[in-house]
């Protein structure tokens, strides 16, 4: 179940080799505009988008707050992980940080920082679409996701009202940049969990630098940080620029649903996740690793160590993280506690390049010890995602 949806975005994407001829005509322009159509059908498809509707709103308090939600946070970028920890907890769900993680795929597996390539420098991010990652642990939480979206400012405060008022915790995608002052935009999800007539009260997920808050477990009803509707427009609208979606803005909610309990889809889909085998669009899994310590080798000293070290740097814990939990959750499974080992293998590798490497790379010899490291990494990755394909059979 879990691969088919992939087979089917390589063949849709397989049309693109029957339109170059096209795209010689057309140039960049058509190049993009062809991209850009199916980046949106990859949105539509896998979130499902529910268009939001004035009709069956009802009216909602001036000021109202969730007394059933417990405040978790972390000081690892794990937000939308931790953000459906907070809703599987109000509905009487208590699990880990790692169990979500895993029911998400969140962190098994990488993505090619694809805008990084043409500009002749190297970089993956050591995550996976959250976005598709809640579709998959919905179940399995006796929860069933709705994505709302809107580009209708009045309609979408309306709606986050409504649904508070009548005790849905609202998880909003949004940039912390635009909450936080921060300098770089960063992809972020937070859990509203109140408002007033001028704002929403909010549990920050990562407590981390810069942010107001400290990382740990506070109980049920926690008034939270609190954002005011025009920033609050600003940051979802950030986000969704920085995607290219065709709405400005989204929240999703989570009801109640049937509950999953075979995990063979989910070992299947992290598995790939891990493996790659993209053909087409920005390299996925080992792949992506594998076309950074490419790119590294091309550039040679001029490559940007910046662009290596941040993904390098959440790899090195991530990877050590999703191993502990699979020795813990999964112990007495031989296969399993292999892919463990193979996750710390990959987090020396990790934590190497981090150790080697300075402001900037010396010369081509050493640019040539990083991309190995960065392969072995990959090899151990690919591994291990092999080991769960078998295991999802």
């Amino acid at each position: 179940m879990a691969q088919k949806p992939k087979r089917k975005w390589l063949m849709i994407l397989g049309v693109i080799g029957g339109v170059l001829l096209v795209l010689a005509v057309c140039g960049f322009v058509g190049w993009q505009m062809l991209m850009n159509y199916f980046v949106q059908q990859y949105f539509y498809e896998t979130y499902s988008p529910i268009q939001l509707a004035a009709d069956g709103m009802g009216d909602a308090p001036a000021i109202f707050h969730l007394q059933d939600v417990p405040w978790f946070s972390t000081d690892r970028p794990y937000c939308a992980a931790t953000s459906l920890q907070m809703i599987a907890a109000q509905r009487g769900t208590n699990v880990s940080l790692g169990e979500i993680n895993f029911l998400m795929g969140f962190s098994y597996g990488a993505s090619e920082n694809a805008s990084l390539a043409p500009m002749g420098q190297a970089g993956f991010f050591p995550f996976t679409d959250p976005e598709s990652g809640h579709v998959a642990a919905a179940p399995y939480l006796g929860l069933a996701r709705r994505y709302y979206i809107t580009s209708d400012d009045k309609l979408y405060l309306e709606a986050m009202r409504s649904f508070l008022s009548r005790g849905y915790p609202v998880r909003v995608p949004l940039d912390a940049a635009v909450l936080y002052a921060l300098q770089e935009p960063m992809p972020h999800s937070d859990l509203v969990v109140g408002y007033d007539e001028k704002g929403f009260y909010y549990y920050e997920t990562v407590c981390a630098e810069s942010i107001p808050c400290q990382p740990g477990q506070l109980p049920a009803g926690e008034q939270g940080l609190y954002v005011s509707d025009e920033q609050l427009l600003k940051a979802v609208a950030s986000q969704a620029k920085l995607f290219s979606y065709s709405w400005r803005y989204a929240f999703t909610i989570f009801e109640p649903g049937p509950t999953q309990a075979d995990l063979g889809p989910i070992w299947a889909r992290n598995g790939q996740f891990l493996v790659g085998g993209a053909q087409y669009g920005p390299r996925q899994g080992a792949d992506a690793i594998n076309a950074s310590a490419a790119q590294v080798e091309k550039s040679g000293a001029k490559t940007n160590v910046a662009d290596i070290r941040s993904g390098v740097e959440i790899a090195v814990y991530s990877r050590s993280d999703m191993a502990a939990f699979l020795r813990e959750r999964f112990a007495g499974n031989q296969d399993i506690e292999r892919a463990a080992d193979l996750f710390d293998q990959a987090a020396d590798n990790y934590q190497t390049i981090l150790d080697a490497t300075q402001a900037s790379i010396a010369d081509q010899a050493e640019a040539g010890q990083i991309a190995a490291w960065l392969r072995e990494a990959a090899t151990s990755e690919r591994e291990a995602g092999q080991i769960f394909i078998q295991q999802g059979q």
